[in-house]
């Protein structure tokens, strides 16, 4: 997802119209002032504009496109859910289905080598029309959603309070992914960002995915400590994750990593020299942001 510095991925370098440029711009400045916003009613008004005129953009643009992205975005979550199925049949036969397929499972991947090509074909439509702006980024960490919020209310106490609740309830929602929702290393050259929504719903995402979600969930239940971090690894290879603090103890949090709660959390250093991803530590910060600030380290 962060294929380039943040700085640069502005929905708008897509436009190929005037009328699609001051569109697009008209959005994004509603999407800022609902985000800040803490009228209701205005928040409601500026929904209904914002959708509004995302209609209109859909007409401008035309229907092929519009059609295109809802097929690509269809073909993302099949191509995942494919892999998943996949994984799962060689899981229960200890490899023997993958050693010698069967007539569904050559299909199978047939099928996901189709979608791979196709993805591949438009990755560059994909990736435009899901770039976003730094402030996009920040807004992606929002204790406004509507799934996030339906998710909390059912592993919350009914007197919750962030001094007396917060590291049980926050272990809960982390143990929820673990044992729910399946890390997948997608491995597309393709910018895309899933909502907590499509997570939740087909439990499964990538590393960015995962951590952007957990964060949202830690703000909803009052931590603004909690940060997105995307950190080069010294495989060289990049990976997502997210950490915060609270009573004075570091915690770092990977829900890509069936691992407990407790397993990084304690003195920052400590924490930060012990943690790995599947035997790589970590080399650099690249980038951190949540719902109030966006940091880059290159």
């Amino acid at each position: 997802m962060f294929s380039m510095p943040l700085e640069t991925q502005t929905r708008g370098t897509f436009s190929k119209t005037t009328a699609e440029q001051t569109l697009l711009r008209t959005i994004q400045e509603l999407e800022i002032d609902l985000h800040s916003s803490e009228d209701t009613l205005r928040k409601e008004e500026l929904s209904e504009q914002i959708e509004s005129l995302k209609g209109e953009l859909s007409r401008v643009q035309g229907p092929d496109y519009s059609e295109l992205i809802k097929e690509n975005r269809a073909l993302k979550e099949k191509v995942s859910a494919l892999q998943k199925e996949l994984d799962n049949l060689c899981s229960a036969s200890n490899g023997k289905l993958c050693e010698t397929a069967s007539p569904k499972a050559k299909d199978n991947s047939l099928k996901e080598k189709l979608y791979s090509l196709l993805l591949s074909k438009y990755s560059t439509n994909i990736s435009e029309f899901e770039k976003k702006t730094v402030g996009q980024i920040k807004a992606l960490i929002s204790d406004d959603d509507l799934t996030v919020q339906s998710f909390l209310e059912g592993i919350k106490p009914e007197e919750y309070s962030f001094e007396s609740n917060y590291l049980e309830t926050a272990n809960t929602a982390f143990q929820y992914f673990i044992k729910n929702i399946e890390y997948v290393d997608a491995d597309l050259d393709i910018n895309f960002w899933l909502t907590p929504k499509e997570i939740l719903t087909n439990k499964i995402g990538d590393d960015e995915d995962l951590a952007v979600l957990l964060c949202s969930m830690l703000y909803s239940l009052g931590d603004k400590e909690a940060e997105v971090v995307i950190a080069e690894l010294d495989n060289l290879t990049t990976h997502a994750f997210v950490i915060t603090k609270y009573k004075g103890e570091f915690i770092l949090l990977d829900p890509s990593q069936k691992k407990a709660f407790e397993t990084y959390k304690g003195q920052k250093k400590d924490v930060l020299n012990n943690y790995s991803f599947k035997g790589a530590t970590i080399k650099r910060f690249l980038y951190r942001f949540n719902h109030g600030k966006y940091e880059q380290f290159l």
